[in-house]
């Protein structure tokens, strides 16, 4: 009778058992673990009787599902028994209860996206389970993590010369040259005098959500922060102009230049706008210790000052109403300040804040 053995286990059956068997709350997954561990051990199936404290003829019941179904087949979970009822479904339909909804819903029900009360019908209506609730369907699908999120658009480069150019950014940024510096530059904006929506806290009451006034007109007059990203320190730090010309760009190569020693070689990762190129550029580019690593077509993923343009358009400009671009660039400018560790993070006492309020 003690010829009947657990099979081989894989390395993330190994590793889902070992979680198993030191769980407190669900003593059946436990013990069912610990069987197959002990299984796998050499113990005959008596002792593993004696030690779990079951008959041996469950213990090789357990062995026999799991040789045949996996995990599945001896994991048992409470939530998905009533309190005086059986068993509505088992592993297996609620397995395909989240594939059905991570499937894509046009191929299945013709529309765009899922819905509760749609996937509720679905399933009833394919009998993949004889009832379920709607409220039931979504505990379901929270317990496996399982929620409607917002769609995202990837653009792919078009750039002959894109493999050559995305490994000599990474070689970049995993090792530092032994002769300079790494910096990141790229352009925020353009920054426009108009109302940008954005989140705060708020509660029911007097206190409502704060209100944005509507604008369809954005003027004709505009700002540009041409900002770097140096990779050693973390700053964070840029220039406010009126254009981004050839002429704007070079002059901010030459403040960027200024605020390293010239025994520094700088790498800089920049996208490959126009301005970039011009021959004035160049030359003064090439007399002056600097490298760029041009970014691939529709590839600006790879600069990572992209990452902290995201931090400064929420934290600086959302939600806002500026009426002059003076009070723009002092909000960026403090912004970077406390990113740049120059600044605590207050600006005002929560005393004085209430005594002007008063």
């Amino acid at each position: 009778m003690d010829i009947i053995r657990a099979r081989p286990l894989r390395p993330h059956e190994k590793k889902k058992l070992l979680h198993l068997k030191r769980q407190h709350v669900n003593a059946v997954n436990s013990r069912h673990a610990r069987i197959i561990l002990l299984s796998r051990g050499g113990r005959c199936n008596r002792v593993i009787a004696n030690e779990v404290d079951c008959s041996p003829q469950w213990v090789r019941i357990v062995i026999r599902r799991f040789n045949a179904d996996g995990l599945l087949g001896i994991l048992w979970y409470p939530f998905f028994n009533a309190c005086d009822a059986p068993r509505k479904f088992f592993d297996d339909a609620r397995e395909q209860i989240i594939e059905i909804a991570l499937s894509p819903p046009k191929s299945l029900i013709g529309m765009q996206q899922w819905s509760l009360p749609k996937l509720h019908d679905y399933l009833i209506e394919q009998k993949i389970v004889p009832s379920i609730s709607v409220e039931w369907l979504r505990q379901l699908l929270r317990r496996a993590k399982v929620r409607l999120r917002r769609t995202k658009t990837w653009k792919e480069s078009t750039d002959p010369l894109f493999e050559q150019k995305r490994r000599a950014i990474r070689r970049l940024y995993r090792h530092k040259p032994k002769d300079g510096r790494r910096l990141c530059v790229d352009e925020f904006g353009p920054l426009r005098l108009q109302p940008r929506s954005g989140h705060c806290y708020a509660c029911k009451g007097k206190r409502r959500v704060k209100r944005i006034p509507a604008n369809y007109d954005r003027g004709k007059e505009m700002r540009h922060f041409l900002a770097f990203y140096d990779l050693e320190t973390g700053r964070l730090d840029g220039l406010v102009t009126k254009r981004k010309t050839a002429v704007q760009w070079l002059d901010f190569l030459k403040w960027v230049r200024k605020q390293y020693p010239m025994s520094e070689r700088l790498h800089i990762v920049s996208d490959n706008y126009p301005t970039r190129f011009t021959a004035e550029v160049i030359a003064w580019v090439m007399a002056n210790k600097i490298r760029f690593y041009f970014t691939p077509t529709n590839a600006s993923w790879l600069n990572r000052i992209e990452s902290h343009f995201t931090a400064l358009k929420n934290f600086a400009m959302r939600p806002s109403d500026y009426h002059r671009f003076e009070e723009i660039e002092q909000t960026i400018k403090s912004y970077l300040a406390w990113h740049n560790g120059n600044r605590p993070i207050s600006l005002q006492s929560w005393r004085e804040h209430q005594r002007v309020q008063k």
